[in-house]
């Protein structure tokens, strides 16, 4: 079956709501001080991805993804690609300026995503277009 992005809703969503597995990733990624912000990808009412994201921090205009996680039968389908574009458009809605990943894994997913590697957080960053 072929997965359309159609298909998939994006809610907002409390961490309560998050399938176990999903859960316990989440929990682990939770940075205090910081505006959260909880994404859930479903189709049919079910929840099949999620991303976890902060508002910037002291003097930063970036955003920070904490985590971005899709169940395994809905892997290769391209939809943590479109949860990534989604979050960029978030983080971009309320003012950031970039989009942060502070770890360095999935090199060659972030790179097609137009991510270039980040000293400062070790990670991954997204640049937005500027005005």
């Amino acid at each position: 079956m072929a997965l359309g992005f159609r298909d998939i809703e994006v809610f907002r969503a409390d961490p309560e709501d998050l399938p176990t597995d999903l859960s316990a990733l989440h929990q682990q990624t939770v940075a205090p001080g910081a505006e959260q912000i909880l994404r859930v990808a479903k189709l049919n009412e079910v929840i099949i991805a999620c991303y976890a994201m902060h508002g910037p921090v002291a003097e930063s205009t970036d955003y920070v993804l904490q985590m971005v996680m899709v169940q395994q039968q809905y892997r290769q389908q391209k939809v943590g690609r479109w949860l990534i574009g989604h979050a960029i458009g978030v983080a971009e809605s309320k003012g950031g300026r970039g989009l942060t990943v502070p770890y360095d894994a999935h090199q060659n997913f972030f790179k097609v995503l137009g991510f270039n590697p980040d000293s400062a957080s070790g990670g991954w960053r997204f640049q937005m277009i500027q005005e």
